[in-house]
């Protein structure tokens, strides 16, 4: 009975935070402690040692390095010198913008800062342009999806850390290929689908953006820097990034307090509350009957479609990484032992990683927001909306059939 109220308390969590508009990682550990403590018996420290403090730390040391690359016109005057190269050949430019999202976010800003940075100027040239609104705002926002997974991007650090935390292995650079590779195909499709090749042969211009400052210099070496030392002195991500902010103060690059309070508070306590709370679920045996219950609806053929279906659509109305991700990961290992092995943990945890993104470009998610927000005032917002939503649909449908014939002949990276 215990482990069906667990369950429970993890539903009655997001729809009160979303009926509400309440932070799911706050009412996460306000359960956390009446479910844990008062009915599962278990001590508060043992609660309390549940809090993932790498994840909060790393999450911390990166948000932090690039909200001072943000604050001192880094990351737009680099956005701004890629795009210029496009020389205003409009076919060209929402291609250059899809790989300029994966590029930045795969380099540690991920998906919800890359879009924030890049769809204001996207959508303003689209705008100049004549190109599609709902074209131009997808391919910036799944550049942002494909790069957001990588090892020194947020979501993929939360993704790799719950993968190695339930017993799947470090799955290194896995999901990001993968993830690369599905968003890519998606892009493709709907380039070509909005109109993206009858833009051949039209132009338009774009003002050539100005020299690179000293800070933005020094900022663009410190980026660097923490790539090479994370890839090659194999350092933890977030120290890394933490130290390299240090030196940054140091130069003056950003105001302290300003880049401080950029860092994204309420995503990293929906991550590290929600993880408390999965932590309770699971020592309760929450997720081992989640794991039972997904392995009866399952079967060789239809585990990756139902389960890319299932985080996909929690995705549309809850958090990737706060809330599917932490919910569904654990669930892979068991279940690939009740399938009889018939898919394998490392496919299951792509799959979630991978459908609970695409889906993001709905406007109920930060993302789809963003380019809500971002699009012409004289716009039709309601069309948009509409069409923003569809895209989402069309992107789960899409994921689920082809991660199922990617595991069907065994073509996942």
């Amino acid at each position: 009975m215990i482990e069906v109220i667990s369950l429970i308390a993890i539903v009655v969590a997001i729809i009160i935070g979303f009926w509400k508009n309440i932070n799911i990682g706050l009412i996460a550990l306000f359960f956390s402690l009446f479910l844990g403590y008062y009915i599962g018996d278990i001590p508060i420290n043992t609660i309390i040692g549940y809090w993932p403090l790498n994840l909060f730390f790393t999450t911390f040391g990166i948000t932090l390095l690039f909200s001072i690359a943000k604050l001192n016109g880094t990351l737009e005057k680099i956005s701004k010198t890629i795009i210029y190269q496009s020389k205003g050949r409009k076919v060209l430019i929402p291609i250059f913008f899809y790989f300029l999202a994966m590029m930045i976010a795969s380099f540690g800003p991920g998906n919800i800062s890359t879009s924030a940075l890049l769809l204001p100027i996207g959508l303003a040239i689209a705008f100049s342009a004549n190109i599609s609104i709902l074209m131009m705002s997808s391919l910036i926002i799944l550049g942002s999806i494909a790069g957001g997974l990588s090892p020194l991007a947020p979501n993929g650090i939360v993704a790799l850390g719950l993968a190695s935390a339930n017993g799947v292995g470090d799955l290194g650079f896995h999901i990001y290929f993968n993830n690369v590779l599905v968003m890519t195909l998606f892009s493709a499709l709907v380039f070509i689908v909005l109109g993206g090749i009858k833009l051949r042969g039209k132009s338009v211009e774009i003002e050539k953006p100005g020299k690179f400052n000293r800070i933005q210099i020094i900022t663009m070496i410190t980026i660097l820097i923490l790539i090479a030392w994370v890839m090659i002195g194999k350092v933890n991500v977030g120290f890394a990034a933490f130290s390299l902010s240090v030196i940054l103060f140091l130069f003056k690059a950003a105001n302290q307090n300003e880049a401080i309070s950029n860092v994204p508070w309420s995503t990293i306590l929906l991550i590290c509350g929600t993880a408390v709370l999965i932590s309770v679920v699971s020592a309760l045996g929450g997720v081992d009957l989640l794991t039972t219950f997904l392995a009866s609806l399952m079967n060789k053929q239809t585990a990756i479609p139902i389960m890319a279906i299932l985080a996909g659509v929690m995705s549309i109305f809850s958090s990737a990484v706060g809330v599917v991700m932490p919910t569904l990961i654990p669930t892979t290992v068991n279940l690939a032992t009740d399938l009889g092995n018939v898919v394998t943990p490392t496919v299951l945890t792509i799959t979630i990683a991978v459908a609970s993104h695409i889906v993001t470009m709905s406007p109920f998610s930060t993302m789809g927001a963003l380019a809500m927000a971002s699009a012409p005032d004289h716009l039709d917002k309601k069309k948009l909306f509409k069409n923003l939503f569809i895209m989402a649909f069309c992107s789960l449908l899409f994921v689920a059939i082809l991660l199922g014939l990617m595991n069907a002949l065994d073509l996942f990276l």
